[in-house]
């Protein structure tokens, strides 16, 4: 659900929001493109409540021993069913959107990784002389993905359980004419916290500024170029911890280009260096380097798409013992509609992750992984429901070892959504 919110927060934002966006570090490995650049977004009310259930045969993330140290069963069933709303409201001088949903996880043999789980969005644009500002607010919360958790030893709660809480507001400003050159600027603050207490060390907030100018023209797209600093502030690490100092930035300039105004082809692209300041002190490894993000959307005949995406970021690490994590990751979906009830899709993603931990790992510490994703869906549509069938199978190779995993899993769902 983040990917999908991240992508319609790209497709129903105003000029100035897609040019942030494309300047801005991807997270998803395979996001979907979503609406246009230039047209309103149309007015849409969707409430929807949904449940499934998920058969994976490696809940743990890992080796037989990962499981033992987490105190986890690999095979297991879950169920989950949510409730979810799609607002757009678009007004003369100003829109307003809302995404969300709120759910529960329940597991039929690890029971101590039930947990709710929530995703809300909402954004404001408002049009004030030639000026256009734009506010968002973001909350989520839920039970971390063990695939982003390091181990703890002699801790199997502290190594499995762990309810991350991530808060986001962020703030834009652009001036100028509809058409040509357009400064811009905003502020956007991001926390994030952890509630195993081990890990409280790594809650991290982090706030960014960023300036740049945008040439706007329909006949071209959006070009911008921008600027951004982002600063990584550990406020429950020490001074003298192990981990290094408590704070760190990271400087980005690039260029971005978006072109979404044609129904068969669509793009946003984004490409720039950035450089990781650190206090002084020894490091295994420095991420400094180009980063990127490039998505591409393209309709083949009336029947099918295809969507390909790459990105490389640098990110926080909240649910592992390191300083910032360096994601590069690859992938592309193609979606089949067989008639207006039934359609296919496929997925293949790649991603990698580098970790900066200091000047040492800790034991236990997940240093670097590579993994893919291969996932197969059928969806079935009638009416206001929905039923959808997906096979998947991951792959991880890891340093160290023992978290190598592959897994498969199976999942059945069923959809009830109202529309006006």
């Amino acid at each position: 659900m983040t990917t999908m919110l991240a992508a319609r927060r790209i497709a129903k934002g105003s000029a100035v929001t897609l040019a942030f966006a494309l300047a801005a570090e991807g997270r998803a490995q395979v996001a979907p493109l979503d609406g246009h650049t230039f047209n309103p977004p149309a007015r849409t009310i969707t409430l929807s409540v949904a449940s499934e259930l998920l058969y994976d045969t490696n809940v743990a993330r890992g080796s037989e021993e990962v499981a033992t140290l987490r105190g986890l069963d690999r095979k297991d069933v879950r169920s989950s069913t949510v409730a979810a709303i799609d607002l757009s409201l678009p007004g003369g001088r100003g829109s307003f959107d809302l995404l969300g949903q709120v759910g529960y996880d329940a597991y039929a043999r690890n029971s101590r990784l039930d947990r709710e789980r929530i995703d809300l969005s909402a954004a404001g644009k408002l049009s004030v002389a030639f000026c256009g500002v734009n506010a968002g607010l973001g909350y989520r919360r839920g039970q971390s993905d063990l695939a982003d958790l390091s181990l703890v030893a002699n801790l199997p709660d502290g190594a499995a359980v762990n309810v991350q809480t991530v808060s986001r507001a962020d703030l834009s400003l652009t001036c100028g004419p509809q058409i040509g050159v357009r400064p811009f600027a905003s502020i956007g603050h991001v926390d994030t916290a952890n509630s195993a207490a081990v890990r409280q060390v790594q809650d991290v907030t982090q706030t960014h500024y960023a300036a740049g100018l945008a040439y706007v023209n329909p006949a071209v797209g959006i070009v911008s170029v921008v600027v951004r600093r982002t600063t990584f502030d550990y406020d429950r690490r020490s001074v003298d911890s192990s981990l290094g100092p408590p704070r760190f930035r990271v400087s980005y300039a690039g260029v971005g280009f978006d072109r979404r105004l044609g129904a068969a082809l669509q793009m946003t692209a984004s490409i720039g260096y950035a450089a990781v300041s650190e206090p002084a002190m020894p490091s295994a490894r420095r991420l400094n380097g180009l980063n990127w993000d490039l998505a591409t959307s393209l309709r083949l005949a009336d029947t099918a798409r295809l969507t390909l995406r790459t990105s490389r970021t640098i990110d926080a690490a909240p649910g592992t013992f390191a300083n910032q994590i360096r994601r590069s990751s690859y992938g592309g979906t193609i979606v089949y509609a067989l008639g207006p009830a039934l359609r296919f899709d496929a997925t293949a993603s790649l991603m990698t992750r580098n970790f900066e931990f200091g000047a040492a790992p800790r034991p236990l510490q997940l240093i670097d992984d590579t993994t893919q994703d291969y996932a197969l869906g059928m969806e079935y549509r009638r009416e206001r429901a929905r039923v959808r069938l997906t096979a998947a199978y991951r792959r991880r190779d890891a340093t160290p070892d023992l978290y190598d995993f592959s897994g498969f899993l199976l999942s059945l769902g069923v959809r009830y959504e109202l529309e006006r």
